[in-house]
């Protein structure tokens, strides 16, 4: 074999390598391609789509316990997934249900200690959710509360029970109703004023407005790090429009207006 032909079949093994090795490549990727572009399946169904219960009718209870409850849930296509409820789902589960809120969020609450709950309020607060809170006086400002830091949030409202008996609630209203006429009220009222120009552009486009399905968080859970971590607590989470009617109404009689919020001028174009 000469020079030449010698030169010609170690070019042509190269090529043939470099070919190989580029195809191996491609293959490769294509093949994760494929399969990260495919929708994973999520563990629980319920909980990943807790963003979008909005309109749902729910009916839920959230326990912490040291127990770690099994069930099992309908996962398409027609494949059965066993969830063990720990006490870091049932966490992620109540962070989820407060993250719905797309108009109103209206908390009761004896304690607020955790700094991830606060820190959900003020996202939320940023998105124009309209945010009020009642705390009792003797807790608000004890450490570790998070009252002080979400009252530097002008999209917060903060109130103190001024009543003599403890305010020993644990409860919060996403959505309720009489809380989504009020904000509604505010706004258009803002637009007569011209005093918010963010608010002004919506209102003139909008003559109805979305309804979402309000519901209530009850029980015995403090929104704390010590009782979502170290103690047995449970909340119920309802839709019922006659139990969430009830808490509006217990929440309204300890919330108390600097201004009546009752201008009939406005009614008319937002009525529920």
């Amino acid at each position: 074999m000469d020079w030449k032909s010698a030169k010609f079949l170690l070019a042509s093994t190269a090529t043939v390598v470099v070919a190989s090795q580029v195809a191996k490549k491609l293959c490769k990727y294509l093949f994760n391609f494929k399969k990260s572009s495919q929708p994973e399946v999520a563990s629980d169904e319920a909980c990943s789509d807790m963003v979008n219960i909005r309109n749902r009718e729910i009916n839920d209870v959230i326990l912490f316990s040291d127990d770690v409850i099994r069930h099992t849930i309908k996962v398409q296509p027609n494949k059965d997934v066993t969830i063990c409820e720990s006490r870091e789902l049932n966490c992620f589960k109540l962070i989820k249900y407060i993250k719905s809120a797309r108009e109103t969020l209206d908390v009761c609450m004896y304690l607020i200690t955790s700094s991830e709950i606060a820190e959900q309020l003020i996202r939320l607060g940023q998105r124009q959710v309209l945010i009020r809170i009642v705390v009792d006086s003797d807790m608000a400002f004890t450490a570790p509360s998070q009252i002080k830091k979400l009252k530097q949030y002008s999209f917060i409202q903060v109130q103190t029970n001024k009543k003599s008996i403890l305010m020993h609630h644990k409860f919060c209203i996403v959505d309720g109703p009489k809380a989504v006429k009020r904000k509604n009220i505010l706004k258009a009222y803002a637009e007569t004023l011209n005093i918010h120009a963010q608010f002004t552009k919506h209102i003139a486009q909008q003559t109805k407005i979305r309804l979402y399905k309000g519901f209530v968080m009850s029980g015995s859970l403090n929104w704390s790090t010590q009782a979502m971590v170290s103690n047995h607590e449970s909340v119920i989470v309802t839709s019922h429009p006659n139990i969430v009617n009830k808490f509006e109404k217990e929440f309204e009689s300890l919330w108390v207006e600097d201004e009546p919020v009752s201008n009939q001028n406005v009614l008319w174009n937002y009525e529920l």
